[in-house]
């Protein structure tokens, strides 16, 4: 009887300990440079983030350089998907819906939270101030946070599925354990948020761009002739969005219209970065475009390719010598510091 006790006894504290206890720490990679690395964002410091809870930052934002970058240890071995900072503030989210906050500009980063057994990633994280914002990611994933990132509140948010499963989820809702049973599993994929003149936007699966103007308490779905999934969302000159995703998709939409961007591609656009007039697309297969934004306007387009294709007269292709994907970018007067599934990568580029 002793010692069926104490065996209960373990097994009970155990299963009380919380998972940031259990949270593995980074480590010191000799060739972190040269791995997977997923996502940038420049507050005080300029950070990135990858796999294996990677973290990188430069501390001097004036100069753009693979040496300039020093590994950041953090607790969590967790990969990383996004990242946002705003001076000295900054917040990491990844895998098992694992967020990371830091107060002096990611240099040190402390664990708020991680679910190994829910098993799905936050994709992208947005704050609105220094005290609220929201993460989001797979299958309808979205959390909230009003003191600044130290705890989260989950949310859900039927009104960004498609038609189809509203109506389904309107037949099952008298079943109200049923009905969230089946919104946490045909939620789709919510990939990017971008804050465009006090508008929220979503980008995510299945054609999915949706638009809030309260921060993301509701939600808005835009009609897109389009099923196939978003990764980013920028804008225009005229404050129009333009949205990339699946095999070089690239769209303006604005209140009224929407108008694809021929590319003459077939690989995903996985980030847009826009610069002055400009937005670099970054893609798979070592692809990078620039979309001049003065030329956007135009209907007017390219020679026509050796299999026929004419690109849009905004869209030009700067040459690359690798073929990883490229999944986000830092971009200089005179280079792009790519982030690419084979590490850090520098691409010259005309001024």
């Amino acid at each position: 009887m002793n010692t069926k006790f104490l065996i209960v006894a373990i097994a009970c504290s155990v299963s009380a300990i919380s998972p940031l206890a259990l949270a593995e720490e980074s480590y010191a990679a000799p060739l972190v440079k040269e791995s997977l690395l997923l996502a940038t964002s420049s507050g005080k410091n300029t950070i990135i983030v990858g796999e294996r809870g990677h973290i990188l930052v430069n501390e001097d934002n004036t100069k753009l350089d693979i040496t300039s970058f020093k590994q950041i240890l953090v607790p969590t071995k967790t990969t990383l998907t996004a990242v946002f900072s705003a001076g000295q503030l900054a917040w990491a989210v990844g895998h098992d819906a694992t967020i990371l906050k830091s107060t002096d500009a990611g240099l040190t980063w402390s664990l708020v939270q991680t679910f190994p057994e829910l098993d799905r990633p936050l994709l992208s994280v947005y704050f609105f101030d220094e005290n609220e914002g929201v993460a989001v990611g797979a299958y309808g994933l979205f959390y909230r946070s009003k003191d600044g990132g130290d705890s989260w509140q989950q949310e859900q948010h039927p009104s960004v599925v498609s038609d189809d499963d509203k109506l389904y989820l309107e037949s099952i809702k008298d079943d109200q354990a049923f009905y969230q049973e089946e919104l946490s599993f045909i939620s789709p994929h919510l990939n990017r948020l971008t804050f465009l003149n006090g508008v929220l936007y979503l980008a995510g699966e299945a054609g999915l761009l949706a638009k809030s103007e309260d921060r993301g308490l509701s939600w808005l779905r835009l009609d897109i002739d389009y099923q196939g999934s978003f990764f980013d969302i920028s804008s225009t000159l005229q404050q129009n969005i333009l949205i990339g995703g699946l095999r070089g998709n690239i769209f303006v939409v604005d209140e009224s219209q929407q108008r694809g961007i021929p590319t003459c591609l077939t690989t995903s656009i996985n980030s847009l970065v826009r610069k002055d007039n400009n937005v670099f697309a970054f893609g798979n297969n070592g692809i990078m475009l620039v979309i001049d934004l003065d030329a956007l306007e135009s209907d007017d387009l390219k020679e026509p390719n050796n299999e026929g294709c004419q690109a849009h007269i905004a869209v030009s292709q700067v040459e690359t010598d690798f073929s990883e994907a490229i999944l986000s970018g830092i971009i200089s007067k005179q280079n792009v510091l790519a982030l690419t599934a084979g590490g850090l990568k520098m691409v010259a580029i005309e001024e």
